[in-house]
């Protein structure tokens, strides 16, 4: 990689203000089928005051496209909290290309599963809104509840 383009990616992520250990989700293994990962996970969403306003079958969709795929489930939620969601979109009117917060449930093996939440304090800083700052580590404490909870 040149000088140059190195030099990029450092600026970049020093924009951004991301730190090399931060990444952009939360996860967490379960001893648990991913159907039983999937309702645990709404009820805890539902603890946090986040309601399911999406919920996709990729692994449906992509053997049902691509004639002779194989895929594990793969359940990606849209998770809100409407008084927060409408905190950021008074913030940064745009906000919404980010909302709502999503959530993956996968299989992984026999009785085990993952739960991987977006990390909003990563993937919403790009923003540059200094303002959001508050509000993002609360969604993200409230996320790492969520999966603390499982």
């Amino acid at each position: 990689m040149k000088a140059k383009n190195i030099l990029s990616v450092v600026v970049l992520f020093l924009a951004l203000g991301l730190q090399a250990q931060e990444k952009y989700y939360f996860s967490k293994q379960l001893d648990v089928s991913y159907e039983e990962a999937l309702e645990k996970l709404k009820g805890a969403l539902k603890e946090q005051n986040f309601s399911v306003i999406m919920e996709a079958a990729m692994h449906e969709t992509i053997m049902s496209k691509i004639p002779g795929s194989k895929m594990d489930p793969y359940i990606i939620l849209g998770a809100c909290n409407a008084k927060i969601a409408h905190t950021f979109i008074q913030a940064e009117p745009n906000m919404g290309l980010f909302l709502p917060c999503k959530i993956v449930v996968k299989h992984v093996g026999e009785n085990r599963s993952e739960v991987a939440v977006i990390n909003p304090e990563v993937s919403m800083s790009v923003t540059g809104n200094a303002a959001l700052a508050p509000m993002l580590a609360e969604v993200s404490g409230q996320l790492k509840e969520v999966l603390s909870s499982l």
